[in-house]
């Protein structure tokens, strides 16, 4: 009776999310780190990492909703599965991601650098500003997207994603912040990063876009139907 009251109670179901989490961290840092943590003085693993990290990501989101959603308990199974669903629409969007970001901040470097020469410049200088907020709010809501509605088309997804964020453009910004934050605990101290710094990432972004999401894509459900 005791061992049944202690699994029914809040302590349990907190330390049965962290364990949930530290899981989904390690699975996230095998498939895209382990390669570039081993062979740290080489190039080749990086490719491995742009290949598989936003697949990763996309996975660890589609595990914590369900969890969420009181569909599946289970974690490795529904990671390896979310995998092989959204592996190639991530990887799609990594490269249009990776092209976007070069054309960009060869744009900001060449306005910035030029910028007291003319209006032009100027000008260039905040468009490009312009758009690299609207890039950066639209890929933090991107793997939000991807997970919530089916039977998009590539195009569709983007559209939507940076829709969205504009238009909820407070949890957008509360999302960079913690992406941020997370990327300057992981470079001090890579220890946390390493037992839960980016599933605990998912996790706060999810929890923070769940009731949002809830709504919109049962609205999309009903709409296919």
């Amino acid at each position: 009776m005791r061992k049944d009251g202690f699994m029914k109670s809040g302590i349990y179901r907190v330390l049965d999310y962290i364990a949930r989490l530290v899981i989904l961290n390690v699975l996230i840092l095998i498939i895209s780190f382990l390669l570039l943590l081993i062979f740290k003085d080489q190039k080749w693993p990086l490719i491995i990492t742009a290949l598989t990290f936003l697949p990763s990501i996309v996975s660890a989101f589609k595990v914590i909703k369900d969890y969420e959603d009181g569909k599946n308990p289970s974690i490795f199974k529904p990671f390896f599965m979310a995998f092989k669903k959204y592996y190639v629409k991530s990887l799609i969007y990594t490269v249009i991601i990776l092209v976007v970001a070069v054309l960009l901040l060869n744009s900001y470097s060449v306005f910035n650098a030029h910028y007291s020469e003319g209006v032009a410049y100027i000008i260039g200088y905040y468009l490009t500003l312009s758009v690299i907020l609207v890039v950066i709010l639209g890929v933090v809501q991107l793997p939000l997207v991807l997970v919530n509605f089916d039977g998009l088309s590539l195009l569709q997804y983007l559209k939507l994603s940076i829709i969205l964020g504009f238009k909820d453009i407070l949890s957008s910004a509360i999302s960079v912040v913690i992406i941020g934050l997370l990327v300057i605990v992981g470079v001090v101290y890579p220890t946390i990063l390493a037992v839960m710094g980016i599933s605990g990432g998912v996790y706060l972004i999810t929890k923070l876009t769940y009731r949002k999401y809830s709504v919109l894509s049962s609205r999309h459900t009903s709409n296919e139907e």
